[in-house]
């Protein structure tokens, strides 16, 4: 409100902040502030809508109707708690709801873990090849599963991975002792 020019400005923001809304409301403002001494309705209207939408009106409209809404709570907790108290109301369940909910608000908490494995493709097509030669699976149904070509890439695949193994093996040395 201080960054307002005068107190005409000071009452058009009270008056627009207080007064009633809906059509007109800018012009009624104006009037009630003192606005528009001797000038045509149009006019008023035009200069009414001006102010009201000028930056710093509208920052004073803003901060002006805070105040007043925070000069309310004391008026809509006793509201409140006249709901709550009355047993016939149809809202009374709600308006104990809104009170339990503001002084003791329930807390939820979440805990998600999210686990990302990466499964190499081909390391899978080898073992469910090993368990179907396991199972006794015939070659035919192992081209009809993987197809010729693949079947043939998986052989290779586990032709390397058996000579990586032995490679890798470790061979103990040693003498046989007959006794």
């Amino acid at each position: 409100m201080r960054a307002l020019p005068n107190d005409m400005w000071r009452a058009f923001c009270l008056a627009l902040v207080t007064g009633p809304g809906g059509h007109g409301k800018y012009t009624a403002a104006a009037r009630a502030a003192g606005f528009g001494q001797g000038s045509t309705p149009a006019n008023l209207g035009k200069l009414a809508w001006q102010l009201a939408h000028d930056d710093r009106m509208v920052a004073a409209i803003a901060a002006e109707a805070r105040r007043f809404m925070r000069a309310g709570h004391a008026e809509a907790v006793n509201a409140l708690y006249t709901i709550a108290g009355d047993a016939k109301h149809k809202d009374q369940m709600r308006a104990i709801s809104e009170i339990l909910s503001r002084t003791d608000p329930v807390v939820t908490k979440q805990d998600i873990s999210v686990t990302h494995k990466v499964i190499d493709p081909d390391q899978e097509a080898l073992e469910e090849l090993r368990a179907l030669r396991q199972i006794g699976a015939t070659r035919e149904k192992l081209v009809e599963l993987f197809g010729q070509n693949g079947l043939s890439r998986l052989e290779k695949l586990e032709a390397a991975e058996n000579a990586r193994r032995a490679a890798e093996a470790k061979i103990i040395e040693g003498e046989v002792v007959h006794g």
